[in-house]
């Protein structure tokens, strides 16, 4: 199935950052379920962005590869991985409790939510001004 992609507008841009959102809090979920709803979300997320990528570079040619995937696509790709990482936030924190160091209390476990926290927001950011390049610079 192609799609093709209307002239840059709100909508436009809503509905890219809706989709980047979306995935982003998939990865995110990871911090409710001690990082094992990160981990296949991850892999599969990633298997589909190398898959798009692989399919665009001969479909678009050298100059579209660059003129629509290029502006927007590190920026999204590292906003998504650091929503990886918010999500892997408490399972690195369990491994890291039980190699020899002490065990978090509650206060320890409340302080990496809110580093997670910190971190997805930093990556929601990072897909809004992605969104704004796709949408405005990309189409």
């Amino acid at each position: 199935m192609t799609r093709i992609r209307g002239e840059p507008s709100g909508s436009l841009f809503l509905e890219i950052l809706g989709t980047n959102v979306s995935v982003s809090a998939a990865l995110f979920l990871g911090v409710v379920t001690a990082g094992l709803a990160t981990l296949p979300a991850a892999i599969v997320s990633g298997a589909l962005a190398g898959y798009s990528w692989g399919q665009a570079l001969p479909l678009l040619g050298g100059d579209g590869f660059a003129r629509h995937l290029l502006p927007h696509m590190p920026l999204e790709l590292a906003s998504i991985a650091v929503a990886a990482g918010a999500g892997l936030v408490p399972l690195v924190a369990w491994v890291r409790s039980g190699i020899g160091r002490r065990r978090l209390d509650r206060a320890g476990w409340w302080l990496q939510f809110v580093d997670a926290s910190r971190l997805w927001g930093v990556s929601l950011l990072g897909l809004v001004a992605a969104a704004g390049v796709e949408t405005w610079v990309s189409t």
